[in-house]
């Protein structure tokens, strides 16, 4: 009897270590068929035809060249100068680039909404300035630009910029001097430098 029941708990020994083993090979195959799995899933870096691989592509890596446009501002604006803008933008934005118009500009004597073009000159004329409108659709100044030798004190006064005291001088250097021989000799006079001297060079004449 007693030998019967060894053999019993024997044989109970052996399956359940056999149950054991099976189920740790389950196991074991059930994590390899995951790895190979995850593997074929995998994204693969491109190989070209001389087996090198090439790196993927990222935003940080691409770049976009834009075209820009040079234009010159001069007259009624903040700050007369040189501005470098994008291609395709409008003529209110190099108003604004240049910190828009002064307290004198007369605003309709530019297309505001018009397309700017590259290394064209943008002139914003003074209230009572006339102007016509050339070929090429650029403003200019007509038959009442002032003239620096025979303009009055009063007359320069009204160039934007220009006070009584600086009007005074400028009257007193064309005296001395024998009057303008070019427009760039307003900067010879004590006050007007190269930004005050852009912002009138167009509004006047010898």
């Amino acid at each position: 009897m007693n030998s019967l029941r060894e053999r019993a708990l024997a044989a109970l020994a052996t399956a359940s270590t056999l149950n054991r083993k099976i189920m740790l090979l389950l196991f074991l195959i059930l994590v390899a068929i995951g790895a190979i799995l995850i593997a074929l899933n995998s994204p693969k870096p491109y190989a070209n035809a001389s087996g090198l691989q090439t790196p993927q592509a990222t935003e940080s890596t691409l770049s976009i060249s834009v075209a820009e446009n040079f234009v010159h501002l001069v007259g009624e604006v903040a700050n007369p100068g040189i501005y470098k803008l994008p291609s395709g933008s409008r003529l209110f934005d190099a108003v604004l680039a240049a910190g828009g118009f002064t307290e004198l500009a007369d605003q309709s004597s530019v297309n505001l909404a018009r397309e700017i073009s590259d290394g064209e000159q943008i002139v914003v004329l003074a209230s009572g300035v006339s102007q016509s409108i050339g070929q090429t659709g650029s403003t200019t100044s007509q038959t009442k630009q002032i003239s620096l030798n025979r303009a009055s004190q009063l007359e320069l006064e009204s160039l934007p910029g220009v006070g009584p005291a600086l009007a005074g001088r400028m009257v007193d250097w064309r005296a001395a001097n024998g009057g303008f021989k070019k427009k760039q000799d307003l900067m010879k006079v004590s006050g007007i430098g190269q930004k005050l001297f852009a912002g009138i060079e167009a509004l006047v004449t010898l």
